[in-house]
């Protein structure tokens, strides 16, 4: 039988809110003058130390995913997918979505991917998590509630209305490890772009092209979202032009679309919106099949959306990168 004590204990958890997440900037400001190329290649050079080790995480990612069909989404028994290539990193897949807090949203019981990572890797890389992170989103994820958060603006197409609870925004958390609830274009590769952007090199990402478990359009779209920085928009802009944009000249695709594409893959110009470019990218499907569909799949551009595999539940199953 609880004690008064401890029954006033609890009794003053259960009452007390929960503290705000408080802001990290970055860089910190006593690496205010420290060049950012020189820090990010510190932390590419820690990286090792890092990765797959929840103990030392201190922010939580949970991306939704959203496949309404059980057996398509955790896939047959020869399917890959690219939880099997790339290895172990930090990462729970909850099918059901279930398993909350009585504290958090409902989510719609979506199913999906938490990752436990460090700030710091992913306020280097990205400006849009940096200015999360930091205090200062321009969505104001922070300091709105779902209510007031503001309607996406998608360009030329006009805003895009999405419910409340599927923006991006801050769940109940503790001040010193923020739990995000991210729900990205295209969620199958996210964590591809998490290893880049904690070991700097695109290896894994290149062979999930390579093998066709993702595909290039939801990497590059992934990447405008997140605001990645200019070396992952260089590369995905070579693989279009070594990989993609070959299959459309021998289609004899249309030359203003030809011109409209080099937007994405000219290095010199990285600047360059991937969204934008992407927005002109939507090309018939016939115009990429030229040698039958076993050619796409090999090269990062079948249009299906593929289903994280089984294996992505015991991700301790996976080599550990050394």
């Amino acid at each position: 039988m609880q004690s008064a004590s401890e029954a006033s204990g609890a009794a003053q958890r259960v009452s007390t809110p929960e503290a705000p997440f408080v802001p990290r900037p970055f860089p910190p400001p006593s690496l205010a003058d420290v060049p950012m190329e020189y820090i990010m290649d510190q932390l590419h050079g820690l990286a090792s130390q890092y990765w797959d080790q929840p103990d030392t995480a201190d922010c939580t990612i949970i991306v939704p995913v959203p496949y309404l069909n059980p057996a398509s989404f955790f896939g047959g028994p020869t399917s890959c997918s690219p939880f099997d290539i790339m290895p172990a990193s930090a990462t729970t897949y909850n099918p059901s979505g279930l398993g909350r807090r009585a504290s958090e949203p409902t989510l719609q019981f979506a199913p999906r991917i938490s990752l436990k990572l460090h700030i710091d890797y992913l306020s280097a890389h990205s400006s849009f998590l940096r200015g999360l992170f930091s205090g200062a989103s321009p969505l104001d994820l922070i300091t709105t509630t779902p209510e007031e958060l503001p309607v996406y603006n998608t360009g030329p197409s006009g805003p895009l209305n999405v419910p409340a609870n599927r923006l991006p925004r801050l769940m109940p958390s503790t001040p010193d490890h923020p739990v995000l609830f991210l729900p990205i274009p295209d969620p199958t590769s996210f964590h591809l772009l998490v290893h880049w952007m904690y070991f700097g090199h695109t290896h894994f990402i290149e062979e999930c092209l390579l093998q066709g478990v993702v595909q290039w359009e939801g990497l590059a779209r992934n990447v405008e979202y997140l605001g990645l920085t200019a070396d992952i928009k260089i590369f995905l802009g070579r693989w279009y032009g070594d990989w993609l944009r070959p299959e459309a000249e021998e289609s004899e695709v249309a030359s203003d679309d030809e011109s409209t594409a080099e937007t994405v893959i000219d290095g010199d110009d990285v600047g360059e919106s991937l969204g934008d470019g992407l927005a002109k990218l939507q090309l018939d499907e016939p115009a990429f099949i030229s040698d039958g569909a076993g050619k796409d799949d090999l090269r990062g551009r079948d249009r299906a959306v593929r289903p994280v595999s089984l294996s992505a539940i015991d991700v301790s199953a996976l080599p550990v990168f050394d």
